[in-house]
């Protein structure tokens, strides 16, 4: 299987056409995004497991400050939008290798961010846990269930208490909202216990005895054999997306590839709407320095001369700068986010102990990168034009043209792409994004001394 295709982009041919756009502006607001009419529903990348997260508390706090951009932009697909997926549960059970029978599954454990994020950290990123079970016998009187996250290690390693779990009809639903540092769990954790110890003295640390452990969920750290380079688990690939990926490390970019993903296509929506609304105000300079900025987003520092004329400066933090969405060469260094990103997918499927629907989330978000990619050639062949035009040309009605056609593929790209047989958003960085944090799923089943247990 090849999960992620890579297509060279082009360094020539232009891309035409114009949009009905309203006018967009580069501003910022501090309120949320504000629903417009009858609004369009956001398709998730597939269900997962026999439930999905049941809230997401608040949209990510970095999608605040592009609230207007977007709220104008989106009378473009004629009605406003819903950035939360996941609402609904498909019933679906998961069963990974060797995890024994799915109908042992008795729940899921999932990483859910807070959106308190600072982009020197990887705080705020996947800092919350959620958990769901089902089918569970109420504790034996005087005693309450725990529930824990650990770390790798599970003899020194540290022991994160989520709360005590209240049962209605066999059922607990818990949401740990991290802690004041917005702490990446998945950075230190990747398993669950569930004890059951005394309810009127709350635990520090999880019973030393293992006839009270009743519930347990691992991510899977076996090296895949398979990899002759680095040995990669599944852990690794879903830390490398979420938590923290060596290569962005060593350029001081925390978090994982996938924010970064995420704020750079933010970043080029905004830009474009800028320079729209650079336009209607004739700020010609203004409108080259957006486009040179989406360049240096799409291309990488490197690669930015190629695009721009010569002698333009490097308008966005050089720091952040260094690593472009796109991919002009295999040997690329640092690869491109949509490349690289697609590497950890493809790791993914591979991996030990990878469940059947980790494996088909993986392609599905495979498909919606290789739209995304396409949108970004596209939208970079646009921005190449744009940056190359004089005041006199940008003045003209064929740049406003373009212009449009800019915000609309950076809209589809971002957001996503509407459907209007099925009047719905797919396929965008946004859906990428909430799919790769639901790929750090984990299966819960009973341990074998409570996995058919009753209570007196």
């Amino acid at each position: 299987m090849k999960p992620f295709r890579f297509e060279q982009p082009t360094r020539s041919g232009p891309v035409t056409g114009s949009s009905n756009s309203s006018h967009s502006s580069g501003g910022s607001s501090s309120g949320g995004l504000q629903p417009f009419g009858s609004l369009p529903t956001t398709r998730p990348l597939g269900q997962f497991g026999s439930s999905a997260p049941r809230r997401r508390p608040w949209l990510p706090t970095i999608i605040v400050g592009l609230a207007l951009v977007v709220s104008l932009v989106v009378l473009l697909v004629s009605g406003g939008l819903n950035l939360l997926p996941f609402a609904h549960s498909s019933g679906t059970q998961s069963q990974s290798a060797g995890a024994g029978p799915t109908s042992a599954i008795i729940g899921h454990v999932f990483f859910l961010s807070s959106g308190q994020v600072n982009v020197s950290t990887s705080q705020g990123i996947a800092d919350q846990v959620q958990v769901d079970l089902s089918k569970i016998p109420p504790p034996a009187p005087g005693k309450a269930y725990y529930a824990w996250l650990q770390s790798d290690d599970s003899v020194e390693g540290q022991s994160i208490l989520l709360g005590k779990l209240a049962l209605s009809q066999g059922t607990a639903h818990l949401l740990y909202k991290g802690d004041r540092q917005h702490t990446n769990l998945l950075a230190i954790a990747s398993r669950f216990l569930v004890t059951e110890e005394d309810a009127a003295t709350t635990p520090t640390v999880p019973s030393l005895d293992r006839s009270a452990w009743r519930y347990q969920a691992v991510i899977p750290n076996t090296p895949d054999p398979h990899d002759s380079e680095h040995h990669y688990s599944l852990l690794d690939h879903l830390r490398h997306l979420l938590a923290l990926d060596p290569t962005l490390q060593k350029l001081g970019l925390p978090g994982g590839l996938d924010i970064w993903l995420f704020r750079n296509g933010q970043k080029i929506l905004e830009w474009a709407g800028a320079a729209r609304d650079d336009w209607n105000h004739g700020s010609t300079d203004l409108m080259h320095r957006q486009f040179i900025r989406i360049l240096d987003y799409l291309d990488g520092i490197e690669f930015l001369g190629n695009d721009v004329p010569a002698g333009s400066p490097v308008l966005v933090d050089p720091h952040i700068g260094r690593v472009g969405l796109l991919q002009f060469n295999a040997n690329q260094q640092p690869p491109g986010y949509l490349h690289h990103i697609g590497i950890h997918l493809e790791g993914v499927v591979q991996s030990p102990g990878s469940t059947r629907e980790q494996a088909s989330l993986a392609q599905q978000i495979t498909q919606a990168l290789n739209k995304v990619q396409s949108l970004y050639q596209q939208i970079r062949q646009v921005a190449i034009q744009l940056a190359h035009m004089n005041s006199s040309q940008l003045r003209q009605s064929a740049a406003l043209a373009l212009l449009d056609t800019l915000v609309k593929q950076a809209q589809d790209a971002f957001v996503g792409q509407f459907d209007p047989q099925t009047g719905e958003l797919q396929d965008g960085v946004t859906q990428i994004h909430y799919a790769i944090e639901r790929l750090a799923t984990l299966d819960v089943t009973p341990l074998n001394n409570s996995s058919s247990a009753t209570h007196a």
